[in-house]
């Protein structure tokens, strides 16, 4: 191999770490043996099965006590690990297909597997779709178990190393020895895997995704992980050593001065305060959002307690979920968006015609109304959370006022099953809707007298608005969240909540573009959420600004009539008024701009 070698791949976690690379093998187990038995071996199978499941199950139970202090809030990972574990999809499935097929237990279990991952190949939701990788550990770890064969443990690494791994499971990342982990590479995984997660919360630097990782790679080179950037450089000579150790070092020292008024007000030199919130899958993200100074959330995305959903979660797995959450924030906002996913998310419960267009179809709100149980279910979890913090709700894609009216109405006729149950809960709980599709934005000035707040959700804004599919490699490149047509949208969306006395917030992943603060700003939104790494930074840029400056730069940019100029422009400004506080990027969009100033290209 020639020196410098560089390989791109997904940024998934910021941060640079120099050091010799420490292959794990997480390879695939190889299910070698796939044969038939007869009437008399069926119960033997089944009972091989079950125990390997017990022991698997033993194991995990295992990791999650000896969790250090530190970490405990991350073991609601493992409770989905081993809830997976008694899935039906997975647990009954395979036993079935044991004593139908008469066939061993690996592979019944990889049948099963199989079936899981055709399911989940259906959903349009791509945080949703990348949950499988959990099912694949819990199924690898039982299938290890079955066949005998070993696993490196990490727990046992005695020196500074990077990790390069086919995949890592929550498991095997949590049982590290964190002073002796400087970064993760893997061939799979991206930046809503729980490895990707996982290190962003403990802050280890990770480039997911790198195809073939673990043959490019051997133990002991020396290699360097940028995970601003993603790109991994194996065996780097001296200059570029250099290079990225003063990197390092400059990005060290930025954060440690982000991270100083991280928990500051995020107030304008002028003295426009706007509120920071942050946006979470999982309960264990919670103490993140306070450990990076978000005042709040504001969006908790619950389709993760549907993962693999063949029974609906009930109602007591539910409201725990949400009450933790608001104890947890202590009086901080915790905002609850009900569910938003498709139809084909349950395939497995309910009857569900297959639908080609997915993002258009039965999903969000109109999923809730047509199936209105599973709406009741989610509603009296939230509800009866209420009575423990500052809970409130989101209804997603609501697209007339009809459909909002529809929702209003079973919300209601929750809240009086309630009172009659005596059950506690806030009466005047605020409810939001997410304005997503343009003719929410539309109808903006009519459906601001309805709630008590807007959250714009610009992820499927800008898709809807500008008719591409985000994850199709052919036109991803039109997706433009600076595009004239989607500012004058939340230009007019913030206008018509204002009208009405309400805030106005946006939780996509523009409102976690540093690059985009002063735009936003000088929007007006009340405001920001977005994934908690980014509040520091995002928080920092807010307090070196001026409203005034930030009002001027959004009317110059709407005397502007193309996307690549306002992007121009924008680029320009921000250069020359924040320089060198961009250096350092969150994962995500913003990571190419603050290479291209690294380098001095911007």
């Amino acid at each position: 191999m020639s020196r410098n070698s560089k390989y791109q791949a997904v940024g998934a976690s910021p941060g640079i770490a120099i050091g010799r690379a420490y292959l794990v093998d997480r390879s695939r187990v190889k299910v070698f043996y796939e044969y038939l038995i007869d009437d008399r071996q069926v119960p033997r199978e089944v009972r091989r099965f079950k125990k390997a499941a017990e022991e698997a199950e033993r194991e995990l139970k295992a990791v999650k006590k000896g969790f250090a202090a530190d970490f405990k809030d991350r073991a609601y990972i493992l409770d989905a690990h081993l809830m997976i574990l008694r899935d039906p999809m997975i647990y009954e499935k395979t036993v079935e297909a044991i004593e139908r097929d008469k066939i061993n237990a690996e592979w019944a279990l990889k049948r099963s597997l199989d079936a899981s991952k055709e399911l989940f190949s259906r959903i349009d939701d791509e945080y949703i779709r990348s949950r499988f990788s959990d099912v694949e550990h819990v199924v690898e770890r039982v299938l290890r178990l079955l066949s005998g064969q070993k696993e490196d443990k990490l727990a046992d690494i005695v020196e500074r190393v990077v990790i390069i791994a086919h995949d890592l499971s929550p498991a095997d990342t949590m049982q590290m020895q964190l002073e002796r982990v400087m970064g993760f590479v893997t061939e799979v995984g991206g930046r809503t895997s729980h490895t990707a997660i996982i290190s962003r919360s403990m802050e280890i630097p990770a480039v997911l995704g790198l195809e073939d990782a673990c043959g490019k790679i051997t133990s002991g080179d020396m290699v360097i992980v940028d995970g601003l950037s993603g790109l991994v450089i194996v065996d780097p000579d001296q200059a570029t050593l250099d290079l990225y150790e003063r990197r390092r070092r400059e990005y060290e020292a930025q954060q440690a001065q982000v991270i100083r008024c991280a928990h500051l007000p995020a107030e304008t030199i002028d003295g426009y305060r706007i509120q920071i919130n942050a946006n979470i899958e999982l309960l264990e993200e919670v103490t993140s959002v306070l450990d990076h100074g978000g005042e709040g959330v504001g969006l908790y995305r619950t389709e993760f307690l549907y993962l693999n959903a063949r029974e609906l979660p009930p109602e007591e797995i539910l409201f725990q979920n949400f009450r933790d959450a608001a104890q947890i924030l202590r009086g901080r906002p915790v905002t609850i968006r009900t569910l938003d996913v498709g139809g084909d998310k349950f395939s497995s419960c309910l009857d569900m015609p297959e639908e080609m267009n997915p993002a258009m179809g039965l999903r969000a709100i109109r999923l809730c109304l047509k199936e209105p149980e599973i709406f009741r279910v989610q509603l009296r979890a939230i509800l009866r959370a209420s009575a423990y913090g500052n809970v409130r709700i989101l209804f997603p894609m609501i697209s007339s006022l009809e459909e909002l009216r529809s929702a209003k109405g079973l919300l209601e006729e929750v809240k009086s099953e309630l009172r009659r149950r005596r059950a506690s809960f806030n009466e005047h709980i605020p409810l939001g809707i997410m304005i997503e599709v343009p003719s929410s934005v539309a109808i903006a000035d009519l459906m601001a007298r309805e709630v008590d707040f807007f959250s714009i959700g610009t992820n499927d804004l800008i898709q809807y608005s500008l008719a591409i599919d985000r994850v199709n490699e052919q036109v991803a490149h039109l997706y433009e969240p600076l595009h004239p047509a989607v500012l004058r949208m939340v230009r007019q969306t913030v206008m018509a909540g204002h009208a009405q006395g309400i805030p106005v917030a946006m939780c996509g992943e523009m409102a976690g573009e540093p690059n985009y603060v002063p735009v936003l700003l000088g929007l007006g939104l009340d405001e920001l959420s977005m994934h908690a790494m980014t509040i520091p930074k995002v928080k920092r840029l807010i307090r070196m600004a001026t409203m005034d400056e930030c009002r001027q730069l959004v009317d110059d940019l709407f005397k502007l009539s193309t996307t690549a100029e306002i992007k121009e422009l924008l680029q320009r400004e921000m250069a020359r008024r924040f320089g060198e506080d961009l250096l350092v990027a969150p994962p995500g969009g913003a990571a190419a701009t603050e290479v291209r100033l690294r380098e001095g290209r911007a």
